[in-house]
């Protein structure tokens, strides 16, 4: 459903998607893949990393905004709630406000770029009163290294994947659009869990030491 939105809408769906998720409406598709999408387009010339990359701060910064707002007039409880479905817990919470009252916009471009925490993140600097600045400008950063990675990521991993499809599924693959979401349906999981297993196993180090 995810892929087909963004076939069908391109850049437009890809705004969509990512600020919807950004705004805290869960998706059953993350972000990452979406602009990884956009980079197995890209290898096959229907996506610009320049421009993919303005659509994901400017839908980044849109959607965590309001977020954040909300989370700073809703206070802690809102982010218990939220953090409830990543396993996020009072006594996490509170090594979080410490994290982020000592590292400031370090620890929220950190956060951004971990699966698992973005959303939370944006929550919990708004539920713990950091700056709106300092918040909004953290994240353009991050947003930036987002689509960074995952389009480069799709890119590089969908040349090879659909090499192995087209050889596979012979005319049947020649279709460009079945070619485009193909790739990226196959290259993305495979790209994005391993990034993801790397990105936690960071972050739970990280954690622990807090």
């Amino acid at each position: 459903m995810g892929l087909e939105l963004l076939q069908r809408w391109h850049y437009v769906g890809l705004f969509l998607a990512l600020f919807a998720e950004e705004a805290g409406i869960p998706l059953p598709i993350p972000g990452d893949l979406f602009i990884a999408a956009m980079g197995a387009a890209g290898r096959a010339g229907d996506a610009n990393f320049i421009v993919t990359t303005v659509i994901v701060m400017t839908a980044t910064l849109s959607g965590s905004a309001i977020l954040f707002e909300m989370s700073r007039r809703l206070g802690q409880p809102f982010l218990l709630r939220i953090g409830h479905r990543f396993g996020f817990g009072a006594e996490r919470a509170e090594r979080v406000e410490l994290w982020l009252k000592r590292r400031g916009a370090v620890a929220i471009v950190a956060a951004r770029l971990t699966p698992g925490l973005r959303i939370v993140v944006t929550v919990a600097a708004g539920a713990f009163g950091l700056g709106r600045t300092q918040f909004l400008c953290a994240t353009a950063v991050a947003s930036v290294l987002w689509s960074l990675i995952y389009y480069w990521l799709g890119y590089v991993f969908g040349a090879g994947v659909e090499t192995v499809l087209r050889s596979a599924f012979g005319r049947a693959f020649h279709h460009h659009s079945t070619a485009v979401i193909a790739t990226a349906a196959v290259a993305l999981v495979v790209a994005v869990a391993v990034v993801t297993a790397t990105w936690r196993r960071r972050a739970k180090r990280g954690t622990q030491r807090m």
